[in-house]
């Protein structure tokens, strides 16, 4: 009892320090300002959350909206990945031909850093030495350019990026889950002569729904965390107006560079944009409860 008292104790003051209290920190300075004169904060209710809400949400400037909209770009990425990485775990739940070697080639994103998987997918698109952009140079007979800020391809650049880096992860997800079916249903539709996309909507897909449903709460939530992908693509440029800057990014770089006050601005517009999205979650949850009811095998 005393040995697992103590293996406890460490993540329950880790959890304690940088969860419990950072958040509530966070939290309350939301509601105070910084004085610059005096070194300390003052109280100020709920002035800088109306402030955030006019300027953000309701404002007309596109430069401060486009970041909500871009972060809502990560419900995309994952609705694509979403049936693609579901084909390809039937298909190796299915033992295809070559399952091996395709299973290595879409898990192989997952065990290299994002840093150096996205320095090597940038690369290759670079206009000066990038082998796909001296191939595209070549076939259309103009110089092309599409890591430039202003550039149209990025937004395209970043979705193949994420749908390629991010399958690798929810394969393992849905494939954990496949694994779970027992063996005598899937014996018994190759017996009854049930062709391979039937198996797979019909009998596969209602089986694992409750790992689907997870999966779609998962996806609703992402889009608080889609930061790394747009930045390291852009080469931390935002673009002209914000043009690929997300939520988090914006959360990121006011932590990192910015002074006090936009620092609290920027936890205000965080937990704005959070309070926006949770009742979106609770009901995909309740949704999921009631249509993706746990299987007992």
């Amino acid at each position: 009892m005393w040995f697992l008292i103590a293996l406890c104790i460490l993540p329950l003051i880790n959890f304690a320090i940088f969860w419990v209290y950072v958040n509530f920190k966070t939290i309350l300075l939301t509601f105070q300002q910084y004085d610059s004169s005096t070194a300390s904060y003052e109280p100020i209710g709920l002035t800088r959350y109306i402030s955030v809400f006019k300027d953000y949400v309701l404002g007309d400037d596109p430069a401060k909206q486009r970041m909500y909209i871009n972060a809502l770009r990560a419900i995309v990425i994952n609705l694509i990945i979403m049936p693609i990485a579901f084909i390809a775990s039937y298909s190796f739940y299915k033992k295809i031909r070559f399952e091996k070697f395709f299973r290595v080639l879409f898990m192989f994103p997952s065990i290299i850093s994002m840093v150096v998987l996205t320095m090597v997918f940038r690369y290759m698109f670079h206009g000066e030495f990038g082998p796909i952009a001296l191939l595209a140079e070549k076939l259309t007979g103009e110089k092309v350019s599409w890591l430039s800020a202003d550039s149209d391809r990025l937004w395209p650049l970043i979705y193949t990026y994420a749908i390629w880096a991010g399958l690798g992860t929810n394969v393992i997800m849905i494939s954990g889950a496949m694994l779970r079916i027992p063996g005598d249903i899937t014996e018994a539709c190759l017996i009854d002569g049930v062709g391979f996309w039937r198996e797979a909507l019909e009998f596969v897909l209602p089986l694992i729904m409750p790992t689907i449903g997870i999966y779609i709460i998962s996806i609703l939530s992402s889009c608080l965390a889609f930061t790394m992908q747009p930045m390291l693509i852009t080469g931390d440029n935002v673009g002209p107006e914000n043009k690929f800057l997300t939520m988090s990014w914006y959360i990121y770089r006011a932590t990192n560079g910015g002074n006090k006050e936009q620092m609290l601005e920027a936890s205000t517009v965080g937990i704005v944009f959070s309070l926006l999205l949770t009742p979106f979650i609770i009901g995909a949850r309740l949704l999921a409860n009631k249509i993706t009811p746990d299987v007992d095998f």
